[in-house]
């Protein structure tokens, strides 16, 4: 009787293993039909990250692929077994599978192990090994959180076929590259990056032993560093018993005080930790670009790469290679002038530094960071368009001296006046202190920024005529009298770039942020060639920047711009000032950089006509103060411990000095010196003795002529400008009528 019952129950039991055994037979059969395509296999392909570089080859930020429906991002920035650390591959290789180069790419016994902990108990690292791993992370992506048989036999059956395929290195390389250690971090080098600030080959032992231990669980495992010290010593004597290394290389390495990124750790003198506690430092990077130099440099640099190769190439492949024109020293100059600037409550700024000679965007800021908000997508510098006001005023003067005859000696009234053109309603231009102040010459009148000279000076060239060069410098603009007060909208860096063609002996650089684009292999993709154009004669360039120069440096009466002081340094600039105070510049150039700086509002409201500095005083609001504030600071540390030559730009062959009465324009020895054309006969042109002022006159009624002045009634006369008063007045007579 109990034999006949021990034979049923093996009949039952042979019954039953044999039908398990057809059963995942046939699953394994159906399985292995539906693996992925063994061509996978031969090339593993993977995303990685972009990484950003400064003009001096600094590494300045990365840009992360993204994938999937909810944009999930990748940091993994693939590098080659010779650019990891022994130490670290073997305690990648001892804390993950310490039989790796001994097994076809699995365990039996482990397998069924993890069987059994996979279906039944509660599995820690299972059976894997680090070619089943590589499989999950890769060809089976999709079921890598799926836990059943079905997952298990597909990850054995492709691991032996990989094993086939590839050698150990291979294996071994393709592993470290793909593996998931917490965020968005993949692969050693972000690893390495992202929790020791290191670049893969500069790990140690004990570092390679923390990051192996991330691995099952990164972002749980980071938050517990005292259990990864226990499972470390494990390692490190699991690793000495089988002459992996000597209890000499484990000591030092369990002595090794170790800190990832995160913590803040303690030690005593054998190794054992003190004290660890946890920092409130954000380690593991999240959105699709990192920088700590820049974030809209980053924004950038993508926003460029998407729009010439597409998302595909930048997010969906990544490893890309970027030079930047970024220079790191004026990047940190310009991040701190904006932490330190001075503005009104809700203004923004931004503040942009190019080289005028390369056209390279040395440095950018397009935001006021705010204490407690996280920074936004905006750049005020590529994507703010404000009106200009007077800051636009150079390029009006210098088509006027190249174009219309002008010069800093030429004299033209401040008094009301009229501008019209056929069609449109009379121009009325007011100046930005209601007043008037008669006869001056064209460096006094920058000096003090009068507003219906500039508009004088444009009618002299040409409404027309400023509007071309204003194209040529890449600014859009229509011919009308409003222009030459800067009644337009312009980005902060077209203005720059703009300002840069003075500073570049009148050739404009097209501005550019990116250099050179090369993908994983090294090949290039993109070479910038930035067009180049001559816009003003070397002359014209340069007496402008004199002219600007005297805006910073004239006194009796001081110039607008007094306020900017760079030590050592000569420095032209120009302020601006939009109407209702909507906005407040200052553009400006030294030898080797061209910057500018607006603060404003983002809602293009008035920004209030006072404000309480750092120091607690309320100060007035104004072009000539917190601008001019920014660019100094900016300026200064950009340009820190740099060759500096107070003598300013190269005078270039045509260019004489003389020194000028800045009211008449007469010359005088104890005048202001002015860069004028060499080709003005100073004698014939009356600069000598008085200059003398040729005037439209309506002989019907003794005023100016305008533009409904039939030719029969003008008259053209030269007036000396001690007369001009009484000449307008009526106070001396013209002729007969």
């Amino acid at each position: 009787m109990i034999a006949k019952i021990v034979q049923a129950a093996l009949l039952v039991l042979v019954t039953g293993v044999l039908s398990l055994v057809a059963l995942f037979g046939a699953s394994a059969l159906k399985w292995a039909q539906e693996l992925p395509s063994l061509e996978a296999l031969d090339a593993i392909e993977f995303t990685a990250t972009s990484q950003v570089f400064a003009r001096d080859g600094t590494e300045i930020g990365q840009i992360v692929p993204v994938f999937g429906e909810e944009r999930e991002s990748t940091n993994r920035m693939p590098v080659s077994l010779e650019e990891i650390s022994p130490a670290a591959l073997q305690a990648i290789i001892a804390y993950e599978d310490a039989q790796f180069f001994r097994h076809f790419g699995f365990n039996p016994l482990s397998v069924a192990r993890a069987f059994y902990a996979e279906f039944v108990g509660d599995a820690d690292r299972g059976g894997s090994t680090i070619t089943t791993q590589l499989v999950k992370n890769t060809v089976l992506y999709d079921l890598r959180s799926d836990r059943s048989m079905e997952r298990k036999a597909k990850e054995l059956m492709l691991a032996i076929e990989l094993e086939r395929r590839l050698t150990k290195r291979e294996i071994l390389y393709q592993y470290v590259n793909v593996v998931f250690w917490g965020g968005n971090v993949y692969g050693i080098r972000a690893a390495a990056q992202t929790y020791f600030g290191k670049e893969p080959s500069e790990l140690t032992l004990a570092e390679g032993l923390y990051l192996a231990r991330l691995i099952p669980a990164p972002n749980v495992r980071h938050d517990d560093f005292l259990g990864s010290r226990a499972s470390m010593r494990e390692v490190l004597n699991r690793m000495v018993r089988t002459n992996v290394i000597s209890s000499e290389a484990a000591d030092r390495a369990w002595r090794e005080p170790l800190q990832p990124r995160g913590w803040r750790v303690s030690y005593d003198g054998r190794g054992n930790v003190v004290e660890a506690e946890r920092t409130d430092e954000q380690v593991l990077v999240q959105t699709s670009i990192s920088s700590d130099l820049s974030r809209d440099v980053l924004i950038s640099v993508r926003n460029f790469l998407t729009d010439r190769f597409g998302e595909g190439v930048v997010f969906g492949q990544g490893g890309l290679r970027i030079w930047t024109t970024i220079d790191v020293q004026a990047q940190r100059a310009a991040n701190e002038a904006a932490l330190r600037a001075e503005a009104p409550p809700g203004a923004q700024l931004a503040i942009a530094g190019l080289d005028p000679e390369t056209g390279g965007i040395l440095a950018m800021v397009g935001e006021r960071p705010q204490p407690g908000e996280p920074p936004g997508e905006l750049n005020r510098v590529t994507q703010a368009r404000r009106q200009p006001g007077s800051s636009f005023k150079p390029i009006v003067y210098a088509t006027a001296m190249e174009l219309g005859g002008l010069h800093q000696a030429s004299v033209i009234v401040d008094a009301p006046a009229v501008f019209e053109t056929r069609g449109m309603p009379p121009y009325e231009p007011r100046n930005w202190d209601d007043a008037f102040l008669g006869p001056l010459t064209v460096r006094e009148n920058m000096n003090q920024s009068r507003n219906i000279p500039a508009v004088k000076a444009l009618e002299a060239a040409s409404a027309q005529a400023v509007a071309d060069r204003a194209r040529e410098l890449g600014i859009d603009v229509q011919p009308y009298f409003a222009l030459a007060l800067g009644a337009f909208e312009v980005t902060p860096l077209q203005h720059a770039s703009a300002f840069g063609a003075f500073a570049n002996a009148g050739e404009l650089v097209e501005a550019h942020l990116v250099t050179r684009v090369e993908d994983a292999e090294g090949n290039v993709l993109f070479e910038a060639r930035p067009r180049r154009k001559q816009v003003w004669s070397p002359q014209t360039a340069y007496a402008m920047l004199d002219l600007l120069h005297g805006n910073v440096v004239d006194t009796n009466p001081v110039a607008l711009s007094h306020r900017v002081n760079v030590p050592g340094r000569w420095v032209a600039g120009k302020t601006g000032t939009t109407n209702d105070d909507r906005d407040i510049w200052f553009v400006g150039a030294t030898p080797g950089l061209t910057a500018v700086v607006w603060i404003g509002n983002d809602l293009n409201r008035s920004l209030p006509s006072t404000m309480v500095n750092a120091s607690g005083v309320n100060e007035r609001v104004t072009s000539s103060r917190q601008p001019i504030y920014v660019w100094n600071d900016f300026v200064t540390n950009a340009l820190q411990g740099r060759p500096a030559n107070s003598d300013g730009f190269p005078v270039p062959d045509g260019i004489v000095f003389h020194r000028i009465d800045r009211t008449t324009g007469v010359i005088s020895g104890s005048g202001t010196p002015v860069a004028l054309p060499a080709s003005i006969d100073v004698a014939n042109t009356g600069v000598g003795r008085s200059l003398m002022i040729e005037l439209a006159i309506d002989r019907r009624t003794g005023e100016r002529a305008t533009a409904d002045t039939p030719w029969a009634f003008v008259d053209v006369i030269e007036v000396d400008p001690a007369d001009l008063d009484q000449v307008l007045g009526g106070g001396v007579p013209l002729g007969d009528p």
